[in-house]
């Protein structure tokens, strides 16, 4: 009886309860119409056989009617719990009590069915929750890393200098650094490769490097040379540094600067064009010890003012993947060229990056220096 199917089960039940009622019934009816028919007075009221058939009729089929009733509520009453559980769940309790089914038909299957999609869901809650806790732990810990590292970032601007550095996730390898010692203002603008926490890291020693180095009064190129044997010794992941370092007398506008594989930055003279600062091929810091370096010199007349940057601003990209390219920074940088203060100079070089992108994620960390002798 148990290996059969429900639907075959109920069906069969009520074919057999009928049958007996009807059976029942016919008895019941033939011993009636026997006493009739023996009964002289019946057979001359043939109304009175006729009526005791109906009543006999009538009443096997309410207890037929009541008697089915009651079986098909007590076998569909699995059903009816079930749904019962089904719209509990669906609200969010997942922990609602199914009901007990011993037999072994469609109805224990889909008994089963709840309970394992009961415990399916309640696992993969409990799995989000582990997830999301270690999610929410993991974003705490980038915003320490990030606000430690943005405030390893000098911020006490001199008058003639102002940066900004915007990464592209919690945090990221861009750098800037300054340190003034008299009239000379050494400053640098650098990008390690890659971005999130390793280049973080890879910013943090270079960034002392550049602080450590400034303070030897070396020349240009030992300087560089002493950081990027230091980048290539703490490098285990093939991860490089690429810089713009300068070295200024604010006085006389003489510069040492040394590039190692970074963007030239922008030289705006007073009354003249921006253009891009002629620079010499340099390997940048970490590719290989004892590199070379070869560091050059420049006379700039007062006035003048420097952009440095990182490819972040000149590799921006729109909605439709389009660069903001070197041409839109000349521009930008010229737009300020009669008036407006460093922090001006870099707020709308910013600005003019963001307006190009749109709505377009920043897929690069961007940083922006300007400086004016």
């Amino acid at each position: 009886m148990n290996n059969r199917s429900f639907s075959s089960r109920l069906s069969w039940r009520i074919i057999g309860i009928v049958s007996v009622i009807f059976l029942a019934s016919f008895v019941v009816i033939g011993i009636a119409t026997q006493y009739v028919i023996s009964n002289e007075s019946a057979r001359q009221a043939p109304l009175l056989l006729i009526l005791s058939l109906l009543v006999v009729g009538i009443l096997g089929l309410v207890v037929v009617y009541f008697v089915c009733r009651k079986e098909i509520r007590r076998m569909t009453r699995p059903i009816t719990e079930l749904s019962v559980s089904a719209m509990n769940m669906g609200m969010g309790n997942f922990k609602a009590k199914l009901p007990e089914i011993s037999s072994k038909d469609e109805m224990r299957r889909l008994r089963d069915s709840f309970v394992y999609l009961q415990n399916s869901v309640t696992d993969y809650i409990v799995q989000m929750k582990t997830t999301k806790s270690d999610n929410e732990r993991m974003e705490s810990e980038l915003n320490v890393a990030r606000t430690i590292q943005m405030g390893m970032l000098s911020t006490d601007f001199p008058p003639q200098l102002h940066a900004l550095l915007r990464p592209a996730k919690e945090v990221g390898g861009d750098l800037y650094d300054f340190i003034q010692k008299g009239d000379v203002l050494h400053f640098a603008v650098g990008d390690v490769s890659g971005k999130g926490v390793p280049a973080s890291l890879v910013m943090s020693i270079t960034r002392a490097m550049l602080h450590f180095v400034a303070t030897l009064d070396l020349p240009l190129s030992d300087s560089v040379s002493r950081l990027n044997n230091s980048v290539a010794d703490s490098n285990s992941n093939d991860m490089f540094v690429t810089l713009f370092i300068g070295r200024i007398n604010l006085k006389t506008g003489h510069m040492d600067y040394c590039n190692a594989g970074h963007n030239p930055p922008v030289i705006l003279a007073p009354g003249g064009e921006p253009r891009f600062l002629d620079v010499k091929s340099n390997l940048a810091a970490g590719l290989m010890e004892n590199f070379p370096y070869e560091a050059e010199s420049i006379d700039l007349a007062p006035g003048t003012r420097l952009v440095a940057y990182t490819d972040g601003v000149t590799e921006a990209e729109n909605n439709d993947f389009a660069l903001y390219g070197e041409d839109r920074l000349l521009e930008a940088v010229q737009q300020n060229a009669a008036d407006g203060d460093e922090k001006t100079v870099v707020e709308h070089i910013y600005q003019s990056v963001k307006g190009f992108t749109g709505s377009h994620p920043q897929s690069d960390d961007i940083t922006i220096l300007s400086l004016k002798i």
